[in-house]
């Protein structure tokens, strides 16, 4: 199987994953929304800036490691 990039990779020679919650392996692809004021981007209107991430199917967990690097410094953001 290849995905993204086209990379020719045998899966054995992969980790796999894990929620650091319930231990299940497969996750959905979820977004953190931030609110960015009009005065920040000179628009009439507040706008949504979207942030994908994943979440486990299991629990709704978003592993440490799947966080931006951004989010993690701002105290709302877990």
């Amino acid at each position: 199987m290849q995905e993204q990039g086209q990379f020719n990779i045998q899966l054995d020679k992969t980790l796999p994953i894990m929620c650091d919650e319930c231990g299940e392996q497969t996750f959905m692809e979820v977004t953190y929304l931030r609110k960015v004021s009009k005065f920040l981007t000179g628009s009439t209107k507040d706008s949504l800036l979207p942030i994908p991430t994943f979440a486990c199917v299991g629990c709704g967990h978003v592993n440490e490691e799947f966080i931006p690097e951004p989010l993690k410094q701002i105290p709302d953001a877990e």
